[in-house]
């Protein structure tokens, strides 16, 4: 699964960065981003990439209520073309959720430690989302999205079996944002195949009230490259 990420770049690296020609949001740096809250999502309107927030958590179009969003916040690339909630964003509703960082926790000695991963240049890359649009009752509208997952690659199995499918080039941005075949849209819903790092971090990210640089600090010297 995918439950907290980071997003440490400013607005302009960002546009510069996955070609962003309009945007909806200034962003400030994150440290522990986690489920519930507005994050920065890349989706293609007009022909164009804009940079906007929603929900993380997709509420479907057809949802009674909006706390069903905590159930949705990842979406399996496994059957995401076969499960109603995420079908039809599959087809037509696609985003990307850029990010420098995600966080995992390792069981270890009865406990669980949370450990950050990158990829080894620590670059700006993107997750592979679905959106979707849920009016209330009252007729306000909220925008909301998921992050879809995979089984976990070397890197990462041993900390957990699931992780966020990794788009990390413009060739898979535009695929993902553009490409309307669905049988090719699959092909990138695959465990990333790069080099990644992984390190122990504070347990103050536990908590999704602390976001501060001090997050994504390594802890000790363990660290490893796979």
């Amino acid at each position: 699964m995918c439950g907290r990420f980071t997003l440490t770049a400013e607005t302009e690296t960002i546009k510069f960065h996955f070609g962003i020609k309009t945007q909806n949001v200034n962003h400030s740096p994150r440290y522990n981003i986690a489920p519930g809250q507005d994050i920065p999502v890349i989706v293609n309107t007009s022909h164009k990439r804009t940079f906007t927030l929603m929900r993380w958590g997709l509420i479907p179009s057809w949802a009674k209520d909006k706390s069903i969003s905590y159930k949705m916040i990842n979406a399996r690339a496994e059957t995401i073309e076969q499960r109603p909630a995420f079908r039809e964003s599959f087809f037509r509703r696609r985003c990307i959720i850029p990010t420098d960082g995600f966080y995992e926790w390792k069981k270890q000695n009865g406990k669980k430690l949370p450990m950050r991963i990158v990829l080894t240049d620590s670059r700006l890359y993107a997750f592979a989302g679905i959106w979707d649009s849920w009016t209330s009752p009252e007729g306000s509208s909220i925008f909301s999205c998921s992050i879809i997952t995979t089984k976990a690659n070397d890197c990462i199995k041993d900390i957990h079996d699931r992780m966020p499918v990794i788009l990390a080039g413009e060739e898979e941005y535009k695929l993902w944002l553009e490409q309307s075949n669905p049988a090719l849209l699959k092909e990138l819903l695959k465990p990333y195949q790069g080099e990644m790092i992984t390190y122990p971090v504070s347990p103050q990210v536990n908590s999704p009230k602390v976001d501060n640089p001090g997050c994504i600090k390594r802890v000790n010297n363990e660290l490893s490259l796979f």
